[in-house]
């Protein structure tokens, strides 16, 4: 039991570690245009070179995942990703500052690897998961509120001092991110894991696709007439709300079909990105909003459980998780390309469309994979024990 508590309290902390850089982004350029005289397409460079490097660290840490230790792995990403946030805070280049933002996204996506692979073993990790979720969300509403009191104390770059101080008072948390016993029956690749590539293109899909329209929502609000102070406040609700979504999931782990489980959440999040794409005022901003955050969480921490279902060493999940942020960095430029030449309602069309690309093309080889054989890998070791 002080196992399990343990492990939930790290899952809780990895998230959040995981996620701050890319929740914090709009700070961090905000910081070196202000900070550093950096243009908006040189600090758009620095978000895409750490967003694209925390892809590329959980595509690599995947394929190697069942045999790295995870508390090791998630405190040398911890110490990365502090060095980083600190030579950003000092530095004052150009390549220096890119430099040191591929470091950061690498320190993130270890932790994050870390975080997918120590809980994927576990016997229910749909729930490890939400409630990790769950707990990530408040953690980072947190860390959101403590960046602009860092920033008035550190200077015009003081977001980077508080990230690097918030990921060095979390690190010791990340201790209990030890891994339960692995099945025999691992040698499969993430890619030819049954069913893993349905759900690794549903998982891009709809990650590129809601983003898309995510990254612009401060902007379609403005098209509206709302005021900043509405808009701000709608944002950040937003996230309390998502806690429903991680609740749910939660209550719902090892209660109800799998399937159905995604099926709904998958529809529930493209259903949002039309109605924040067609929003025309304040009710239905905040309806789309809410119903985004709600449905994507609950939909995000059964793609996570599912991946350690298919594969409990975490090289799906983890692949999965790397995906995912690649699909976020793509969806930020399709948007904008999208914003710019059509209109912000087609970015919610492409938020729907994404969701609906998961479902018609990778959810029906997923499920068949899940009826063959609804324990994953588990069930195919006790298949061959049985034999």
């Amino acid at each position: 039991m002080k196992r399990q508590l343990a492990l939930m309290i790290a899952v809780c902390a990895g998230a959040a570690l995981a996620h701050i850089g890319t929740s914090a982004m709009p700070f961090q350029i905000g910081a070196l245009m202000d900070g550093t005289g950096r243009t908006a397409a040189q600090a758009g460079a620095f978000g895409f070179v750490e967003v694209g490097a925390l892809s590329l660290a959980m595509i690599l840490v995947s394929a190697r995942a069942d045999k790295l230790p995870t508390r090791l792995l998630a405190l040398a990403g911890g110490v990365l990703t502090t060095a980083a946030n600190i030579g950003l805070y000092l530095a004052s280049s150009l390549p220096i500052q890119l430099l040191f933002g591929l470091g950061a996204g690498f320190g993130y996506g270890t932790i994050f690897a870390a975080t997918v692979t120590a809980a994927a073993a576990t016997e229910i990790p749909d729930r490890i998961y939400a409630i990790g979720n769950g707990g990530a969300l408040l953690l980072i509403v947190a860390f959101m509120a403590a960046i602009p009191f860092g920033t008035a104390h550190l200077g015009a770059l003081g977001v980077f001092g508080s990230l690097a101080v918030l990921v060095t008072l979390c690190s010791p948390l990340l201790l209990g991110l030890r891994r339960a016993q692995l099945p025999v029956l691992t040698h499969l690749s993430a890619w030819r894991t049954p069913g893993a590539a349905g759900l690794l293109f549903s998982w891009m899909a709809v990650s590129l696709g809601t983003t898309a329209l995510y990254a612009f929502l401060e902007r379609i609000g403005r098209s509206i007439h709302l005021s900043p102070a509405d808009i701000a406040w709608t944002l950040s609700s937003g996230v309390f709300v998502g806690v429903a979504g991680t609740g749910a999931a939660a209550a719902l782990a090892g209660r109800i079909n799998r399937r159905h489980a995604l099926i709904v959440g998958m529809t529930g999040s493209g259903l949002s990105c039309l109605i924040l794409g067609f929003a025309t005022d304040l009710f239905w901003f905040a309806t789309g909003i809410f119903v985004y955050w709600i449905f994507y969480m609950f939909l995000y921490s059964y793609l996570l459980g599912t991946a350690a279902v298919l594969d409990p060493s975490g090289r799906v999940g983890t692949l999965g998780g790397g995906l995912e942020r690649l699909g976020y960095a793509l969806g930020a430029a399709a948007g904008g390309v999208l914003a710019e030449h059509a209109s912000y309602s087609s970015t919610g069309i492409l938020g729907f469309a994404g969701c609906a690309l998961g479902l018609a093309f990778g959810f029906p080889s997923l499920f068949r994979a899940l009826r063959v054989r609804p324990g994953g890998i588990k069930g195919l070791q006790a298949s061959e024990a049985g034999r």
